[in-house]
């Protein structure tokens, strides 16, 4: 007879000639080799067979007349046990095996095999799953039973290998918040799931996704995880990160805005501080109308009118967490008033010698609520100056400044004149009235005499005041070695106090003498 060998892949019959015998057992080593390579190993009761070209009365069956492998990963394989066994009176020789299907194959001995009467061979079939999806084959056993060709028919399904497909991403949460951890995978079968939080596992945690209870702040940092099994094993995604920051506190108002008194014309400012986690927001309202740009902790308003008195000024702060709104302040707005008065409306100078110089001074001050800009000083009258004030001078409310106006005569005749203060006040021009009278100089002295000391003396000081008994101050420059003494550095219209003192040559003075009094006329 002919003895056939098949080609797991190809289904392809190479006839084997019985001669020579070498060359056979050659080519059967070949093919056993071929069978066995990478496989699992075959147990089985048979011997070897005799080459013969007769038929058997043996007869063959298989311990299951279809094998089915179920779900297997691609890329990996299942095996399962063909059984044949001989229920004949005869020797049975197994010549051949052939199998269909993609991915199936027989793992073992199974050809030129000898299965004597009652004994019973195995090998192994192996589905090794090439694409995702259902796979049908068959396995056809070729011998000399009586049953020569037994088949068995094969069927599974290739499944995807086990895998995580979209890993557990991080995230950012506010204490009591939930945090939500999603996992895909792909794999064979029902797909089980377990997470863990720092590694330990979470009671309950068994879907692909998994929410945490509401956060606190101790969860800061913590790493999240799950495994995921199917039929064929188990695989572990990567760690997720959960962030947890502090709740946010809502604002509140630690220092109110004030209410503000102004003059029209000026700018009024208003301020507010506030607590509360950041970032706080500011909106500035005038009575209730928000104040477009107005959004930081201090707002200044325009110049100001009249039209904006009594109005009220809020602000609102806000943040994540919240808002509140600050008490109303109050905008008093007074109509401008411009007010300069002067201390004196006239200046009289009697008297005053030719050539010298008298000074007298005029306090303006700025009685108002608004500055007072000076924009000129003006004076007339022959002898009259005035000095203190000039144009541009601005006196804020409240303010002064004073003038000085000088007469100086150059004739014995009588002037008169004015000063003139030019402003902004609503009570501008402001003038004083001037006059004077010039006379000839009159030259006026004291003459001074006294006793002569008991004691020997080298000589005189004099001294003067304008005080009584108060504040002496000594007139000669030298000793004077007389009894007299004329001063002539006296003033009109003034009343002078005089001592005089002894000095001895070793200089040592005297106290002062008894006190005299001269007043000089005017002129």
């Amino acid at each position: 007879m002919k003895l056939h060998t098949y080609d797991r892949a190809h289904d392809i019959a190479i006839p084997i000639q019985r001669k020579p015998f070498l060359l056979l057992t050659i080519l059967l080593t070949l093919i056993v080799a071929v069978s066995l390579s990478g496989c699992v190993g075959v147990a089985g009761a048979g011997t070897p067979a005799k080459t013969s070209n007769s038929s058997s009365s043996g007869t063959l069956a298989a311990n299951a007349t279809s094998f089915s492998f179920g779900n297997v990963a691609v890329g990996s394989n299942a095996a399962q046990t063909l059984t044949l066994t001989n229920t004949g009176t005869a020797t049975i020789t197994v010549s051949g095996a052939s199998v269909t299907g993609t991915g199936f194959s027989v793992v073992g001995g199974s050809t030129s095999v000898s299965i004597a009467a009652g004994q019973n061979h195995s090998f192994q079939i192996q589905f090794a799953p090439q694409a995702v999806g259902p796979v049908t084959g068959s396995i056809s056993v070729i011998s000399n039973a009586t049953n020569s060709t037994l088949g068995v028919s094969l069927s599974g399904t290739g499944i995807s290998s086990l895998s995580i497909t979209t890993q557990p991403a991080n995230q950012s949460v506010t204490s009591g918040q939930t945090a939500n951890f999603t996992v895909a995978a792909t794999g064979g079968g029902t797909l089980t799931y377990q997470w863990k939080g720092n590694g330990t596992p979470i009671v309950g945690a068994t879907s692909s996704s998994y929410t945490s209870p509401n956060t606190t702040v101790s969860d800061n940092g913590k790493q999240f995880m799950v495994a995921v099994t199917d039929s064929n094993g188990i695989v572990m995604s990567n760690n997720a990160t959960l962030t947890v920051t502090a709740s946010p506190v809502a604002p509140s108002i630690t220092t109110q805005p004030a209410s503000q008194s102004i003059t029209a014309g000026q700018t009024a400012t208003f301020s507010v501080a506030a607590n509360g986690s950041a970032t706080l927001a500011y909106q500035w309202k005038k009575n209730g109308t928000p104040i477009s740009g107005a959004t930081a902790a201090l707002y200044t308003t325009p110049a100001t009118t009249t039209s904006d008195n009594s109005a009220l000024f809020t602000v609102t702060v806000t943040n994540s967490a919240g808002s509140v709104t600050s008490n109303a302040a109050t905008l008093t707005v007074n109509a401008a008033t411009f007010v300069l008065n002067s201390s004196k409306t006239s200046l009289s100078y009697s008297s005053v010698n030719i050539g010298s110089t008298s000074n007298q001074s005029v306090t303006f001050s700025n009685t108002g609520n608004s500055n007072v800009t000076v924009s000129n000083v003006s004076i007339s009258g022959a002898g009259f100056t005035a000095s203190g004030v000039s144009s541009g001078l601005i006196l804020t409310p409240g303010q002064s400044t004073t003038l000085i106006v000088s007469f100086t005569p150059s004739s014995t005749t009588s002037v008169t004149g004015s000063v003139t203060v030019t402003s902004n006040a609503k009570n501008s021009p402001a003038t004083i009235s001037l006059s004077g009278t010039g006379v000839q100089q009159v030259s006026h002295s004291v003459t001074l005499n006294w006793t002569a000391s008991t004691s020997t003396v080298s000589g005189y000081d004099v001294y003067r005041s304008t005080v009584s008994s108060w504040s002496y101050a000594k007139v000669n420059s030298s000793l004077d070695t007389t009894t007299s003494y004329v001063d002539s550095s006296v003033q009109a219209g003034q009343m002078y106090f005089y001592v005089a003192t002894s000095v001895n040559s070793s200089s040592v003075e005297s106290a002062f003498s008894t006190e005299v009094s001269a007043t000089i006329p005017t002129p």
